[in-house]
């Protein structure tokens, strides 16, 4: 789908599109999930090739930030669907030329729909480049509210994990595990964007410094990459902690697993007696006194029990139960 919006009195207009020509005076051009038809459309206008799909997975930073002619095109990784059990990381596309913005994505972005939003309520854009800048705005904010939900979560699992009182039983480990995993994935995915991001952020600062563009445009990217930065650290420092928990779930289940252990080894060693004393009067010798002595049996007994009840109490002494 193609969405075309142009500037009028500072705020971005969207205009209906139904085929046919290209608004002459578009400042920015989203192609969501675009048709051959669509990116054909987009390229006669610019006199431009778009980026594929294909061209948009390439991981080497010489295919996701370049420039052909004074064309600007670069690609970042956003995150999507962070809302649900299977968040995504996918890559999206912007192009900068001719003072019009393109973007190319194959996914929903709630920070994309969110500026685009705001952007037509709000004013303070003037073309192409400052609705980029406003969108990159938008996407970081997005990425730090993710990030700051992300972080109450793991306070959440972190008195989960460390001040549960009694023992938790293995389904409950296997949730707590199943959630550390998917924090740690989503925490992963954020940190893919943030460095993707400041990749773009970088190559957008340099190129609109060759385009002199106003200081107060590269002002507002500069403050970005501080925010970027910042983000990173702290995506980092829920990494750490992530680790932290997922290693003190572990133990954890390794101590209750050892309870359990423990528990059979001391049955076993105060069975053993009465096992070996019935093993011996369980034997069938002709010559063993105390089959027919009228108390071998009570005797049999009484040392079986005493037997058990040694080692139980050794045991509990040295403080091993």
């Amino acid at each position: 789908m193609l969405t075309a919006f142009i500037v009028e009195r500072e705020h971005l207009t969207r205009v209906e599109w139904s085929g046919g020509p290209l608004p002459p005076a578009a400042a920015w051009l989203d192609l969501a999930h675009p048709s051959r038809d669509e990116e054909r459309l987009v390229e006669s206008y610019l006199g431009l090739e778009v980026p594929t799909r294909e061209d948009m997975l390439e991981i080497e930073a010489s295919s996701r930030v370049y420039r052909e002619g004074d064309a600007l095109f670069m690609t970042a990784i956003l995150l999507a669907n962070t809302d649900t059990e299977k968040p995504e990381a996918t890559p999206v596309s912007f192009i900068l030329a001719n003072g019009c913005l393109i973007t190319i994505r194959y996914s929903d972005p709630r920070s994309v729909q969110s500026f685009m939003a705001r952007a037509q309520r709000t004013g303070g854009y003037h073309s192409g480049a400052t609705a980029l800048v406003g969108l990159l705005e938008a996407i970081v904010d997005r990425t730090a509210d993710i990030l700051e939900r992300l972080g109450l979560e793991v306070e959440a699992l972190t008195r989960e994990v460390l001040e549960h009182q009694g023992q938790k039983q293995g389904r409950e480990f296997r949730e707590i595990l199943q959630n550390i995993g998917q924090r740690g994935d989503l925490n992963g995915k954020a940190r893919e964007s943030l460095v993707s991001l400041g990749r773009v952020l970088t190559f957008l600062l340099q190129g609109l410094a060759d385009k002199q563009q106003p200081k107060e445009l590269r002002g507002r990217l500069k403050t970005l990459g501080r925010d970027i930065g910042s983000l990173t650290d702290h995506a980092s420092f829920l990494s750490n902690k992530l680790n932290f928990l997922l290693d003190a779930t572990l133990g954890m289940i390794n101590i209750e697993q050892n309870a359990i252990i423990k528990i059979f080894s001391v049955a076993a060693v105060v069975f053993l007696p009465p096992t070996l004393i019935a093993s011996i009067y369980g034997m069938n010798f002709d010559l063993m006194p105390e089959l027919d002595w009228r108390f071998g049996y009570p005797l049999a007994v009484g040392l079986m029990i005493l037997s058990a009840i040694i080692p139980y109490w050794f045991f509990k002494r040295r403080g091993w139960l």
